[in-house]
């Protein structure tokens, strides 16, 4: 079964510091969604 995604809105600074981090870093993120999925997983991880 395929995923089923939702938008999120995020103030447009904080996406041109992301684009700015994806494109300088070597972390493999080819994406800013990929990116803020993996964000997202870490914060809920570390709250349990």
């Amino acid at each position: 079964m395929r995923a089923k995604y939702t938008n999120v809105a995020i103030p447009e600074e904080l996406a041109h510091q992301i684009d700015k981090l994806i494109k300088k870093s070597k972390l493999g993120y080819t994406s800013r969604a990929q990116f803020v999925l993996e964000a997202i997983r870490a914060k809920m991880e570390a709250q349990k």
